[in-house]
């Protein structure tokens, strides 16, 4: 079937429709925003596009701080309502009830069913519209869009922007087509390659006291380290650690805001030591203390190849799914390798540990 040439612009059907909250001359402004998107997952951040002339940016610039409201069909009139007039002839903050969560100068809106306030990080000027950066600080859901620990799409009544067509559709009755990040391993299907294991099943929850460690340190950007180097130069120098238990070893990583900036992190290998004496440290080898902390501990099970897919299941289905836990910002992570481990086996055995804390 051939291609027919429609022209330049925008060709999203489905548009997300959101409530932007910021506090202009301390009164809760609040505009309807169609430009948003996910940027970063770790840690939430989420992107806003303005156009530069809108009332509203005046209070995200002052304050550095805005909110996204996202409504039910129950408010899809005032919702349009708030992307036809301007804050700056017409006082919205009237016609929903206004609360203020740990930033409070980001206005959100009670009557819809999510809610989040966010910082400021970052922008972008356009010719026409102003980008705007912000991490998420703090989500809120209404009691009846929650079920348990999950969302309830059915309650939740959201809508959206069906932008060809320029009309808002209920989307409340739409169909699951399949888990994201999952049914897309049916195309392999019959292709004799089996679909890689993950840690789909919920984690154990401990708690491990502080340790200390001996190994190896390389820092650098992720995608330009050699892994098998760094345990390489680990089993070169480190075959004989006094203290060291040897029934596991321990891949370590750690970042900091100073590394972060630069997309670094640091990568120990190693293995804990009951006790650590300067005399004792062989040349070439460092020493760390790791602190107590609280963990989710998964289990990837398969090659070492496939690990990749546990942490995008932890990154992109089990954290923001997750309504009691979040990861821990510049908390150390590590993966413990011990006689399950088989390389690239599929009965091979990783524990992965994600430092979290309740929310």
């Amino acid at each position: 079937m051939e291609k027919i040439k429609s022209g330049s612009f925008i060709p999203l059907p489905i548009v997300p429709i959101v409530i932007v909250g910021a506090k202009v001359n301390e009164k809760p402004s609040y505009l309807a925003v169609g430009c948003i998107g996910a940027v970063n997952l770790k840690p939430p951040i989420i992107m806003i596009s303005l156009n530069k002339t809108h009332y509203t940016t005046k209070g995200i610039n002052e304050n550095e701080t805005f909110s996204i409201n996202i409504p039910s069909t129950e408010q899809v009139i005032e919702t349009d309502y708030c992307g036809l007039k301007s804050g700056e002839t017409t006082d919205k903050s009237k016609i929903f009830t206004t609360f203020y969560g740990d930033l409070n100068t980001a206005p959100m809106i009670k009557e819809c069913p999510i809610a989040c306030e966010c910082k400021l990080i970052d922008t972008k000027l356009f010719l026409q519209c102003i980008t705007y950066y912000g991490e998420v600080h703090q989500v809120f859901f209404s009691e009846n869009a929650i079920n348990g620990k999950d969302f309830n799409f059915e309650n939740a009544n959201l809508f959206f922007l069906s932008g060809l067509e320029n009309l808002y559709r209920d989307i409340s009755e739409s169909k699951s087509l399949g888990h994201a990040y999952d049914i897309g391993w049916k195309y392999e299907k019959g292709k004799n390659t089996q679909k890689p294991q993950k840690a789909v099943n919920e984690p154990k929850i401990v708690q491990k006291d502080k340790f200390q460690i001996l190994g190896v340190e390389d820092i650098s950007k992720m995608e330009e380290r050699d892994p098998v180097a760094v345990w390489a130069r680990f089993q070169q120098l480190g075959s004989h650690i006094p203290y060291g238990d040897t029934s596991h070893a321990l891949g370590i990583y750690i970042t900091t805001e100073e590394l972060l900036k630069e997309s670094k992190n640091r990568y120990l290998v190693g293995v804990e030591v009951s006790k650590v004496d300067d005399d004792d440290v062989p040349e070439g080898l460092i020493t760390e203390t790791i602190p107590s902390q609280k963990y989710a501990l998964f289990t990837h099970i398969g090659p070492l190849s496939t690990i990749e897919n546990t942490y995008q299941y932890i990154n992109e289905q089990w954290f923001p799914n997750n309504l009691d836990y979040e990861r821990v910002r510049f908390g150390v992570e590590f993966e413990w390798y011990d006689s399950r481990f088989r390389f690239d086996s599929e009965h091979s055995e990783i524990d992965l540990y994600i430092p979290i804390q309740e929310k």
